[in-house]
């Protein structure tokens, strides 16, 4: 009879065994199917990131920089790259303050001379606005950031000569929400 309750015994633990495990390939199967879902919505956001390149639909017609919808997916991007490869990167705000009649001639000059101030191609310029330009730099932390962030300013009141009002952020330092670090920009340079 010892014998008999021995086997019983062991048969249960080999159900509640079997069990657990059936629990955990449902779990795993899961898992599978919401990283599949996950990289297929990646190829997407990569296919629609790249499939304008090329064409007039990525550069500003007036400064020749990037337009405000290619920079805004290049910065979600990178943001995403940036968190899942634990880098740091920041993003330089640049508004025109004053709209006269030598705006758009204005406009050409900082757009000329931010692509001149920064690592190009690693570092990224566009037009976010009518009047606001926007600066992705790549692989930097906040030190550098500040350096570049400088030169950018001096430069523009050397060369440029008009009323500019500049700001920055670098992730992760001043936050890890992309949303706000914009927000924070905006309302810095407004």
């Amino acid at each position: 009879m010892d014998e008999r309750e021995d086997l019983l015994k062991k048969i249960k633990i080999l159900e509640d065994q079997l069990e657990y495990y059936r629990m955990r390939d449902a779990q795993m199967e899961q898992m599978l199917q919401e990283y599949n879902q996950f990289i297929k919505k990646q190829f997407e956001l990569y296919d629609d990131f790249v499939k304008d390149i090329g064409t007039s639909r990525i550069i500003d017609p007036v400064t020749r920089v990037y337009s405000q919808e290619h920079m805004s997916r290049l910065i979600s991007y990178y943001h995403q790259k940036a968190f899942e490869e634990n880098r740091g990167y920041a993003i330089v705000m640049i508004k025109l303050c004053k709209q006269n009649e030598e705006f758009e001639k204005h406009l050409v000059s900082i757009g000329r001379l931010l692509k001149n101030v920064v690592r190009v191609p690693m570092d990224s310029v566009g037009k976010i606005s009518d009047d606001t330009f926007v600066v992705l730099l790549t692989d930097v932390n906040k030190e550098n950031a500040q350096r570049v962030f400088e030169r950018i300013k001096d430069s523009l009141k050397k060369s440029v000569g008009v009323d500019t009002k500049v700001s920055f952020k670098v992730y992760p330092n001043d936050g890890e929400d992309l949303e706000k670090m914009i927000q924070q920009l905006q309302s810095e340079v407004s």
